[in-house]
């Protein structure tokens, strides 16, 4: 097996491909028993993966030596009789050298960890520590989780489709009307079929909101069983024990995933806070006087730099970019 094939392998058990890419892999595996094999191998010993280790503090070398004495206590490296420095990798060992290689690359934006839950079945916890994380599911549904937010679901949907979330995260859901998908987030659960709609949990543990951005989404409460059936544009939100569904009107909702921002007759403080949220930076603005400042603009993809820069230009202020954040001055 090439070192090549090893690599996409590592990719593939580390849920690192597009959906495209794992239908293309998943096409070349069935197509070679030998392949089918390895990746069997694989998969049996992805279950030690259980750990979330700090990216500032992650030792490679270590990692490999534990995962190692782990799978030869578990009797699938090859007894050969060679000395550790004269013998080669088998392609088994350099899939799980690859995969070490990807936990170095990836630890500083994610982390992440493979578990069994009481029903034997595999978990992955994913957690976005720094900026917007993509994630693709095994059913092709993809997510994008906002700094901050973590989310657990079975390495292999099976009859359900479910997740469990933590912080905000907007959903792009594969449609499969014989198995819906769903998503618990503190007291709430969100059912859908095939749709787009974003899910933020405010600081309160049962505090919600969904907001649909296509197709329709269906919200619970999981004790009182009270629900609500949400159209595109639509926000629901739980207050108390009651869910209250509203028309969604800030244009900068999403923003934070699709860097897309419009602003009409907006003070400059809250384009300035909604800029902070959105780029998870920290905008400081000590000694300048801000009040009455108001704007009307937008902004399609760019980079917060080229945002701000435009910003200070239109009230005679100047920007610097600083470890601690970004300044501006008059």
């Amino acid at each position: 097996m090439s070192r090549n094939r090893d690599e996409h392998m590592a990719r593939y058990l580390a849920g690192e491909m597009s959906t495209n890419e794992e239908i293309a892999f998943m096409q070349k595996i069935n197509s070679s028993p030998m392949q089918q094999t390895e990746l069997k191998k694989m998969e049996k010993s992805w279950k030690y993966f259980d750990e979330n280790p700090s990216g500032k503090k992650w030792d490679s070398g270590e990692g490999w030596n534990q995962l190692q004495a782990r799978i030869q206590s578990d009797g699938l490296l090859e007894e050969t009789g060679q000395p550790p420095e004269a013998r080669n990798f088998t392609p088994f060992l350099r899939v799980a050298a690859s995969i070490l290689l990807l936990l170095a690359i990836g630890i500083p934006a994610l982390y992440f960890g493979v578990i069994k839950n009481n029903e034997g079945t595999l978990v992955k916890n994913l957690y976005s520590e720094s900026g917007v994380t993509t994630v693709d599911l095994p059913d092709g549904s993809r997510v994008y989780l906002n700094e901050g937010a973590e989310i657990s679901y079975p390495t292999v949907f099976k009859q359900e489709r479910a997740v469990k979330l933590k912080g905000e995260a907007f959903f792009e859901v594969m449609s499969d009307p014989v198995n819906p998908f769903t998503v618990r987030s503190g007291k709430v659960v969100v059912s859908v079929l095939g749709t787009s709609f974003n899910v933020k949990q405010r600081p309160q543990a049962s505090g919600i909101e969904v907001y649909v951005k296509t197709g329709k989404v269906r919200i619970a409460m999981e004790e009182s069983g009270q629900f609500i059936t949400l159209d595109p544009e639509e926000l629901g939100q739980t207050e108390e024990l009651n869910l209250i569904r509203s028309h969604q009107e800030d244009p900068n909702y999403i923003s934070w995933k699709t860097k897309d921002f419009k602003f009409v007759d907006a003070d400059v403080v809250d384009v300035l806070l909604e800029l902070e949220e959105s780029y998870h930076v920290k905008i400081h603005t000590e000694g300048v006087e801000l009040t009455d400042m108001k704007i009307t603009t937008s902004y399609r993809e760019q980079s917060i730099d080229a945002i701000l820069e435009t910003i200070v230009a239109a009230f005679g202020m100047k920007v610097s970019n600083m470890d601690e954040g970004y300044y501006l001055t008059n």
